[in-house]
C-alpha cells in the first residue's frame, strides 16, 4: 500500500557490518596483521606494559591496598621468571606458591604478572587476548575499586581496541569480546560523587557502543548482545539516574539498535510456519539497573534515590554480577585460558532481535503504562521506529519478528494513538505508525485499515452507513493539538509518493473485503480542509489537509501528461471490475440492511446470487458476506419463523469440530446478533445445538472428551448466554460464582452432570473474555480488543508488490477521481471563497485548472459542468456582482456612462459591473480560468453553458465585449455592425488619468451638485480598465469560433440561446433591442452552419417582427428570416415578404435594404425550396420592384431576370408574366436619370467625373438590356396561354412606354425594338393583331408624345422621337393594311390622324412636320390605291379635314377630283410606300 514497491537489494556489507562467515575468511587481510597495530609508533607490548604499570601504580596509592617495597614494584616476574616457554603456562601455580608476597594487593599483582608475561613475549599476538585483558576486566567488575581505577581500566581497554592490539589477529578473540561485554555490563566500583560516577558509566556506555558498532560485533553471540541491550535500556529507563546519563544511554541505544537491526539483512530467513508462531506474547520486563558505584564495595549499586525493583525475566546467572573474589583469591582464579584456534560461538541473530523487540513491546504496552515513565515509552517507540527504519523491508522474511510487529506493536501503537493526549507519546507513536505504513503497509493491510479508520473517526466523528466497522459515534474525539499532530503525521504518507492515494485505492477500495479507505481518506481530508474545521482543531489543520488534496490532484495531472496510451480505450483492469462489483454489492447490502427481502431481490438482479429462492445459496451468501451486513438486522431476519429453513441452512455451514460449546457460540455470534425475543433466541439455540452435536467426534473415547446430546447442548448454550450477561453486566452487583453456575447446569449432561473441568473452562473462558456484542460495547477496550482480533484474524496477509504500468495506474486514477471529484471540487471552491491570500488563491485556481485537465482527459462531463457552475458563480458575472470591501468610498449605484480617456483610441463604458469586477481579483481569476476551461474542452456545450451564456450577455449589456463576432458574415451580407447597448450618459470630452490632488477631489465633489452627467471617478475608471483588460484576455470571440466546429455543440448552444432570448419589459428597455439582435445574429449564423431544418424553424419562429424596435432592427430581423427561409421551409415567409413591403418604402430599402436584397433574391435560386412559390407570388415581385430603383440592385435583378427568361427552365408563367414585365419596365425607366446628362452642353459634360459618366452609361446599358428582355419575354410563354387571359399586348405597351423615356438613347432603342416587334408579327405565334398593336401600343405612343409634360423632359430631343414614332406608325399601318378589315383600317387611319393632329397642338419642329407630311402622303396613296379612301365617302372628307391641319401643303399635291397626286398618275405599291 504505502511502500508499494519491492524492497531494494541489500547493499554490500560495509566494514562495520560484515557477516560472520565473511569475517572468518577475511582475517588474514584484517588491519593489524603486522606486529604494530594501526601503524602506531609505540610497540604494542610496550603500550600494554605501560598500561599495566599505570594501573599498578594507581592501585598502590589506594589506601585499601597501599604497599611499598621491591615486591610491590617488581612482583614475582623476576623471582620466578626463567625465560622458558613454560613460564606462561605455570603462571597460576607460581602465583599461588608465592601468595604471601602479594597477598595484600591481589588485583595489583595480576598486572605485575601480566607485565612479566609481556616482557618475555616477542609479539603481542602470541599472548592470549583474554589473558592480556583479564586484569583490566577484573578491575572493571570489582566493586572494591574506585571509580578512578575503573576509569583507567576502561581507557586501557578502549585504547587496546582502538590501536588494534585487540584485533582479528588476537588469540581467543571471541571469548575475549564476550568477557569484555560481560565485564562492562557488570561494571562495579566504589561510589563517589554523582558526576564522577556518571563519567565512569558514560565510558562504559561508549565502549559498549563502540564494540557493538565495530566489526567485532559479528563475533558476539545472542546472549552477549542481549546483555548490552538490557544494560543500556536499564540505564536509559531508570528515572533515578541523572538526565545526562540517561540521555547518553538513549543515544547509545539508538546506535546499537541501528547496528543490530542492520545485521538482519544478513541473517538467514526463518523456516517457520504461521501455525508455529505464538499468538500470546509474554509481558517481558526490563532487567534491574545494577551497574555502577556501590557503597563500601557492596554489590548493590548506588543511585541518587532508592532504586525500585524491576522484575527480571532473564536468567539470574546472566544478570547477577560475578562475585568479587575474596581477598587473596585472585591468584587462584586468574588462569590462562586455553588458546582457541577458531570461534566457537555463533554470532547473534534473530533470537536476540526478537528478545529485544519483546522488551520494547512490554515497554510500550498500554497495560504497562503505569510501570514506565512516559519518556520511557516514548524512547521505546523511538527504538522500534529505528529498527523498522533500518530493517523494515527485511522483517517480513522473519516470521517471528513480523509476528511481533503485526500483532502487539501495531495494536499498542493504535491504542496509544487513539487514546493518548500526551504530545510526546503521540508524536512517537505517530512516527512509528508512519514508518510501519510506509515500510510494511502492504503486509499489514488490515492493521493499517483499522488504524486509519479509527483515527479518522476520532478526529472527525461521523456516522457512516457503509462503514465496515459499523457505528463509531462513541469513540472519544481528540483535542485540537492532537488532531493537528495526527493530520501532520498522515501528511508524510501522501508527501513521500505522488501515487499514495492511488495505491491506497488499489489495495483497499478495489478489494472486495476491505473498506473504501482511499475514498474515505480523501473525503476525510475534504472535510478538514474547510476553514470552519479550524474551530474544532487548529489553524494549521485545514492547510495540511488541503495540501493533501492538492497533492492528489497534482499527481494525477502529472501522470496524464506523461501517459501516451488512450486510457479510455484500453481494457479495464480486473481490480477495477472488482471495484465496480464491490460498489454494486454495497448498494445491495444497504438495501438488505434496510429491507432484507428487497435486498435479496437486488442481489439476484445484480448477479450476486443466481436464485433468490435457493435457500442454500442465500444462506451461503449470509455466511460468507456477513461482515458487510448489519448483524442485528441479519439476526432478526434469520430468526423469523418464515425464514427457519434459511437459518437452518446458515447454521449448517459452521464447523464446530473440536470446540467447546462456549467457543462454538462465540464463533456463531460473530456472524449475527441474537434477536431480542425469547422465542427467536430459542429457535436459534435449538438449531445451533443440533449442528453442534453433528460436529462432535463420537469416535474419540479419551477421558477428556465429552459428547452431549442435543438437549444438553441446548440447555448449556442458554446457560452460557446467561453467564456472559451476568459476569459482564455492570448493573449486576453480585456476579455469579462458579459454584452457582455449576448448580444451574446440574444434571444437564445426558442426564448427568458435566465434568467440573469442562465447566471450569467454560466459566473461566467467559469470565476472561466476554462474548462481545459490538453494538453494546462500542468504543470500549473490550470492543477494541474484539475488533482487533476479528479484523486481523480474518484477513490473510499479502506480500504481493504493486506492479502496474502508467496506463493502468491512470485507469485507477480515473475511477478514484471520479468517485471523489464532487467533494474535491466543493472543497476547493469552498476554500477559495474564503481565501484572502493571493498565493493561496492562485494555487487553488491552479488546482482547479488541473481538475479541468483531468476531467477532460477522462471525459468526466458532469464534473466539468460542476467546475463551470462554480467558476461562473465565483466570477459573479452572471448575477449580482460582488462588492469588495475597500478603503476608498464607492458609489452605491454607478450609472452606465460612456467616456473617452486620454491616449485611448476607444471609448470605455463605466458601470456597476465594470467597476466591481475590476476590483475583484478572485472574480477575474475565476473568469480567466473559466474561459480557459471552455477552450480546453473545445467549447463542448453542456447544460452548464446556460451560465456561460448569461455571463456573455451580462458583459454585452455592460458594453464590455464587442457584439460583432461574425464580421465575415456581416461583410458578406453588407450588414451594419451590431449596435452596442446605449449608455445612460455619454461624456464626449476626454478625461485625463492620474488627475489627483485636493483640487481634483474638490471638483469631483462639486460635480455631484451640478446638472452635468455624473463623471466617473479615477478609481472607477481604473477598475473599468482592469475589467476591460481581463475580458480582452479571455477573447470571447474565439469561444464562438470553437463552437462552430462541432455540430452537436452548435445544436446545444442554439437551444440554450433560444431560452436566453429576453422578453421585452420596462426594466430591460435599454438593452432589449441590441441584445435581441446580438442573440439572433449568433442564432442565425449557427443555424446556417448546423443546417438542421428543425433547429432552423425554431430559430425562425423565435424571431418576432412585432417587437418594439426601430426600423433598422426590424429590417435586420427580416434579413435573418430570409436567410433562415433559404435554409429550410418556413411557414411565415410570405408574411415576412408582406411585412417588408408594407413596413418599408422604396427610399428606405434603397438606402438601408442592401442586406435584405441578397437573401431575398437567393430565395429563388434553382435549389431553393420556395423558388417556384415565390416566382408565382405577386408580393415577391413587388418587393423586387421596391429594390429595382436602386442602381446597386438593378444589375443583379437584371441578371436574375435574364436567367429566368433565357434559362432552360420555365420560370415565367401566367402567374408572374405581368409582374416580370412591370419589373422590366421599372428597370428600363431608371435610365430616365440620364436625360439630364444628355441635355447638358459640352462644357458642362466635361465637368462630369469618369465615375459619373460610367454610372450614366451603365444605366443606359441596363435600360437597353431590360428593353431587350421585355421584347423576348413573350417567347417564354406557351402561345396557348395567351388565350387564357394573359394580355398579349402587355410587352407592346411596355416597349411603347419606353419610347417616350426622357433618355434619348433609350427612346431610340425602344423604338427600334418596338418597330421590330410591330412590323414582323406572327399571328399564330404571337397572337397579335394589327388592330391590337395600334390600340395598345402605337396609338397610345402618339398620344404620349403629344403631351407637354412628356415633351418637356427633353425639349430638343423629342422632335426626333416624334418623327421616328410617326414613321413607325406609318410603316406599321402600311405593313398590316392588307391584313385588316376595312372598318379596322378606317378606325386606325382616323386615330393616326388624330395622333398627328395632336402633335400640331404642341410646339413642333419643321422636321416633324416634314416627316408627318411625307408619311401621310404615303399612307393616303396606299389607302387610295386599295380603295380604302375614296372621294365622296365620309372618311374621305374627315381625313382631308385633318390632313389640312397637319400638312396644309399636302392637299395641293393631290388632285382631289381624280384622287391622285399631280406628279403621279398610277397607284403606289404598299411595299414601296413603306
Amino acid at each position: 500500500m504505502l511502500a508499494n514497491h519491492q524492497p531494494a537489494k541489500s547493499p554490500t556489507p560495509g566494514p562495520l557490518v560484515r557477516p560472520f562467515a565473511n569475517l572468518m575468511s577475511s582475517t588474514s587481510n584484517t588491519p593489524g596483521a603486522e606486529s604494530i597495530g594501526r601503524g602506531v609508533a609505540v610497540d604494542p607490548i610496550t603500550l600494554v606494559i605501560n598500561e599495566c604499570m599505570a594501573m599498578a601504580a594507581a592501585m598502590r596509592k589506594m589506601s585499601r591496598w597501599s604497599q611499598s617495597g621491591v615486591a610491590a614494584i617488581l612482583g614475582t616476574g623476576d623471582i620466578f621468571g626463567t625465560g622458558e616457554e613454560d613460564t606462561i603456562n605455570t603462571l597460576a601455580s607460581n602465583l599461588s606458591n608465592n601468595r604471601k608476597t602479594v597477598d595484600d594487593n591481589p588485583l595489583s599483582s595480576s598486572f605485575l604478572q601480566l607485565r612479566t608475561i609481556l616482557t618475555e613475549a616477542k609479539d603481542v599476538y602470541e599472548i592470549d587476548s583474554l589473558t592480556m585483558l583479564q586484569p583490566f576486566l577484573l578491575v572493571v567488575k570489582s566493586a572494591s575499586t574506585s571509580g578512578y581505577i575503573t576509569s583507567m581500566a576502561l581507557n586501557a581497554i578502549s585504547k587496546f581496541i582502538d590501536y588494534e592490539i585487540i584485533s582479528f589477529k588476537s588469540k581467543n578473540l571471541q571469548q575475549t569480546l564476550i568477557q569484555i561485554i560481560t565485564s562492562l555490563t557488570h561494571c562495579r566500583f566504589e561510589a563517589a560523587d554523582q558526576d564522577s560516577d556518571d563519567a565512569v558509566l558514560l565510558k562504559v556506555l561508549r565502549l559498549l557502543e563502540d564494540i557493538v558498532k565495530s566489526p567485532f560485533s559479528n563475533l558476539l553471540p545472542n546472549e552477549t548482545v542481549s546483555e548490552v541491550i538490557q544494560t543500556c535500556l536499564s540505564l536509559a529507563c531508570n528515572k533515578k539516574r541523572s538526565e545526562v546519563l540517561r540521555r547518553a544511554a538513549e543515544m547509545g541505544m539508538s546506535s546499537i539498535t541501528f547496528r543490530i537491526f542492520n545485521q538482519l539483512k544478513y541473517i538467514e530467513p526463518e523456516k517457520i510456519t504461521d501455525e508455529e508462531l505464538p499468538t500470546d506474547f509474554p509481558n517481558t520486563q526490563l532487567p534491574a539497573d545494577i551497574i555502577g558505584g556501590t557503597e563500601g564495595g557492596a554489590e548493590t549499586p548506588v543511585t541518587n534515590e532508592k532504586q525500585e525493583s524491576v522484575k527480571d525475566e532473564f536468567p539470574v546467572s546472566q544478570m547477577k554480577p560475578e562475585p568479587e573474589p575474596e581477598h587473596g583469591q585472585e591468584q587462584k582464579d586468574y588462569q590462562h585460558p586455553q588458546i582457541e584456534s577458531k570461534y566457537t560461538e555463533e554470532p547473534f541473530g534473530i533470537t536476540c532481535l526478537v528478545e529485544f523487540m519483546s522488551i520494547l513491546v512490554s515497554m510500550i504496552s498500554p497495560s504497562n503504562q503505569y510501570q514506565h515513565m512516559e519518556s520511557t515509552r516514548v524512547f521505546a517507540l523511538t527504538l522500534v521506529n529505528t529498527s523498522l527504519e533500518v530493517a523494515g523491508t527485511e522483517v517480513p522474511n522473519h516470521p517471528s519478528l513480523m509476528n511481533i510487529v503485526s500483532g502487539p506493536i501495531a495494536k499498542h501503537v493504535l491504542q496509544i494513538m487513539t487514546t493518548t493526549e500526551s504530545p510526546a507519546l503521540l508524536k512517537a507513536s505517530l512516527q512509528l505508525f508512519s514508518t510501519i505504513a510506509i515500510v510494511l503497509g502492504r503486509q499489514l493491510k488490515s492493521q493499517i485499515e483499522l488504524s486509519l479508520t479509527l483515527l479518522y473517526q476520532s478526529i472527525l466523528p461521523e456516522k457512516k452507513a457503509n462503514d465496515k466497522l459499523t457505528d463509531r459515534n462513541n469513540i472519544t474525539t481528540r483535542t485540537s493539538l492532537t488532531k493537528e499532530m495526527l493530520i501532520e503525521s498522515f501528511s508524510l504518507m501522501w508527501t513521500r509518493t505522488p501515487v499514495f492515494f492511488t495505491h491506497l485505492f488499489i489495495d483497499y477500495d478495489c478489494d472486495f473485503e476491505r473498506t473504501d479507505l482511499s475514498t474515505r481518506t480523501l473525503e476525510f481530508l475534504c472535510a478538514l480542509a474547510l476553514p470552519e474545521s479550524a474551530a474544532t482543531s487548529t489553524d494549521n489543520v485545514p492547510p495540511i489537509c488541503l495540501e493533501g488534496i492538492l497533492s492528489f490532484i497534482g499527481g494525477i495531472n502529472d501522470r496524464i501528461k506523461n501517459v501516451n496510451a488512450d486510457v479510455n480505450s484500453i481494457p479495464l483492469h480486473q481490480l477495477i471490475i472488482d471495484r465496480q462489483q464491490k460498489t454494486s454489492f454495497i448498494r445491495c447490502t444497504e438495501i438488505l440492511n434496510d429491507k432484507p427481502k428487497e435486498g435479496i431481490i437486488a442481489l439476484q438482479e445484480l448477479g450476486f446470487i443466481k436464485d433468490k429462492d435457493d435457500i442454500h445459496e442465500v444462506a451461503e451468501f449470509f455466511f460468507t458476506k456477513s461482515g458487510r451486513l448489519n448483524k442485528k438486522v441479519l439476526g432478526e431476519f434469520l430468526a423469523k419463523p418464515a425464514n427457519k429453513p434459511i437459518l437452518q441452512e446458515f447454521i449448517g455451514l459452521f464447523d464446530f469440530s473440536n470446540l467447546r460449546v462456549d467457543e462454538a457460540i462465540r464463533v456463531l455470534l460473530k456472524s449475527f446478533r441474537l434477536p431480542g425475543e425469547a422465542q427467536q433466541i430459542e429457535r436459534v439455540v435449538e438449531l445451533f445445538a443440533g449442528r453442534y452435536v453433528e460436529c462432535i467426534d463420537t469416535t474419540n473415547e479419551s477421558e477428556d472428551s465429552i459428547a452431549p446430546d442435543r438437549d444438553s447442548v441446548f440447555v448449556l448454550s442458554f446457560s452460557i448466554i446467561m453467564l456472559n450477561t451476568d459476569l459482564h453486566n455492570p448493573q449486576v452487583k453480585k456476579p455469579m460464582q462458579f459454584s452457582d453456575y455449576k448448580n444451574n447446569v446440574r444434571g444437564c449432561y445426558n442426564g448427568k452432570d458435566f465434568p467440573d473441568w469442562y465447566l471450569t473452562k467454560i466459566y473461566n473462558g467467559i469470565k476472561d473474555r466476554e462474548i462481545i456484542m459490538p453494538e453494546e460495547h462500542h468504543g470500549t477496550d473490550k470492543w477494541f480488543d474484539d475488533a482487533w482480533h476479528n479484523l486481523i484474524s480474518s484477513r490473510k496477509t499479502t506480500y504481493d508488490a504493486l506492479d502496474f504500468d502508467l496506463p493502468q495506474i491512470c485507469q485507477f486514477d480515473k475511477v478514484l477521481f471520479s468517485s471523489t471529484v464532487d467533494k474535491l471540487i466543493d472543497t476547493i471552491f469552498d476554500v477559495y471563497r474564503s481565501a484572502s491570500d493571493d498565493h493561496v488563491i492562485t494555487s487553488l485556481m491552479s488546482t482547479v485548472d488541473k481538475c479541468v485537465n483531468i476531467c477532460l482527459f477522462y471525459n468526466l462531463e458532469e464534473a466539468t459542468d460542476k467546475i463551470i457552475y462554480n467558476l461562473v458563480e465565483l466570477t459573479s458575472l452572471s448575477g449580482e456582482v460582488r462588492r469588495i470591501a475597500t478603503n476608498d468610498d464607492l458609489r452605491e449605484d454607478i450609472p452606465v456612462t460612456q467616456i473617452r480617456i486620454d491616449k485611448k483610441e476607444e471609448v470605455i463604458t463605466v458601470s456597476n459591473m465594470s467597476v466591481l469586477f475590476g476590483r475583484d481579483f478572485k472574480g477575474q481569476l475565476s473568469a480567466v480560468v473559466l474561459f480557459r476551461l471552455l477552450k480546453k474542452n473545445k467549447c463542448k456545450v453542456s447544460p452548464a453553458w446556460d451560465k456561460v451564456l448569461a455571463i456573455i450577455l451580462r458583459l454585452f449589456e455592460s458594453c464590455l465585449i464587442n457584439p460583432n463576432i461574425f464580421t465575415e458574415f456581416q461583410k458578406k451580407l453588407i450588414l451594419e455592425p451590431l449596435p452596442n447597448v446605449k449608455p445612460r450618459y455619454i461624456i464626449n470630452r476626454s478625461k485625463p488619468l492620474n488627475n489627483t490632488g485636493i483640487l481634483s477631489t474638490f471638483s469631483s465633489f462639486l460635480r455631484g451638485y451640478s446638472d452635468e452627467p455624473p463623471e466617473p471617478t479615477e478609481q472607477e475608471i481604473e477598475s473599468t480598465l482592469s475589467t476591460i483588460d481581463c475580458i480582452n484576455s479571455i477573447n470571447i470571440s474565439s469561444i464562438f469560433e470553437s463552437i462552430s466546429k462541432s455540430k452537436p455543440d452548435l445544436r446545444a448552444f442554439i437551444e440554450l440561446s433560444l431560452q436566453a432570448i429576453p422578453t421585452p419589459s420596462s426594466e430591460n428597455k435599454r438593452v432589449f433591442e441590441p441584445e435581441v439582435l446580438f442573440l439572433f445574429e449568433i442564432l442565425v449564423c449557427f443555424s446556417l452552419l448546423l443546417d438542421d431544418k428543425s433547429v432552423t424553424r425554431k430559430v425562425n419562429d423565435a424571431i418576432k417582427l412585432d417587437w418594439d424596435i426601430n426600423k433598422k432592427g426590424k429590417l435586420r430581423l427580416v434579413v435573418y428570416k430570409f436567410l433562415l427561409a433559404r435554409q429550410t421551409e418556413t411557414e411565415d415567409l410570405l408574411d415576412t415578404l408582406k411585412f417588408l413591403t408594407e413596413t418599408f418604402d422604396k427610399d428606405s430599402l434603397q438606402k438601408y435594404g442592401e442586406p435584405a436584397f441578397l437573401p431575398l433574391i437567393s430565395l429563388v435560386d434553382d435549389d431553393s425550396w420556395c423558388c417556384e412559390q415565390l416566382l408565382n407570388n405577386e408580393q415577391y415581385w413587388n418587393s423586387w420592384r421596391m429594390f429595382a430603383p436602386g442602381q446597386q440592385f438593378t444589375k443583379r435583378i437584371l441578371q436574375l431576370l435574364e436567367d429566368l427568361i433565357k434559362g432552360p427552365r420555365k420560370f415565367i408563367n401566367p402567374n408572374n408574366y405581368i409582374s416580370v414585365l412591370g419589373l422590366l419596365d421599372e428597370i428600363s425607366s431608371l435610365s430616365s436619370f440620364v436625360a439630364r446628362y444628355e441635355q447638358e452642353d459640352p462644357e458642362e459634360k466635361k465637368k462630369r467625373t469618369e465615375e459619373q459618366i460610367g454610372v450614366f452609361k451603365e444605366l443606359v446599358e441596363m435600360g437597353k438590356i431590360s428593353i431587350s428582355l421585355t421584347a423576348e419575354l413573350p417567347n417564354t410563354i406557351n402561345p396557348t396561354e395567351f388565350k387564357d387571359g394573359i394580355e398579349p399586348y402587355a410587352h407592346i405597351q411596355a416597349l411603347a412606354h419606353q419610347c417616350f423615356n426622357p433618355c434619348r438613347e433609350i427612346r431610340a432603342f425602344a423604338l427600334s425594338v418596338l418597330q421590330a416587334k410591330v412590323i414582323n408579327i406572327d399571328d399564330e405565334k404571337d397572337y397579335l393583331t394589327p388592330l391590337g398593336i395600334f390600340d395598345n401600343g402605337l396609338l397610345p405612343l402618339l398620344a404620349e408624345l403629344s403631351k407637354p409634360e412628356v415633351l418637356s423632359t427633353d425639349p430638343s430631343g423629342f422632335p426626333m422621337t416624334q418623327s421616328e414614332a410617326s414613321s413607325l406608325v406609318s410603316k406599321a399601318f402600311l405593313q398590316h393594311i392588307t391584313q385588316m378589315p376595312v372598318n379596322d383600317v378606317h378606325s386606325i387611319w382616323a386615330r393616326i390622324l388624330d395622333g398627328f393632329l395632336a402633335f400640331t397642338k404642341v410646339e413642333q419642329s419643321s422636321k416633324v412636320q416634314e416627316v408627318q407630311a411625307e408619311v401621310l402622303k404615303n399612307m393616303i396613296l396606299v389607302l387610295q390605291s386599295h380603295k380604302y379612301l375614296e372621294q365622296g365617302t365620309p372618311i374621305w372628307t374627315e381625313s382631308w379635314q385633318k390632313v389640312a391641319v397637319i400638312a396644309p401643303l399636302l392637299k395641293g399635291e393631290f388632285d382631289i377630283e381624280s384622287g391622285v397626286t399631280q406628279n403621279e398618275e398610277k397607284s403606289v405599291p404598299i411595299a414601296e410606300a413603306v
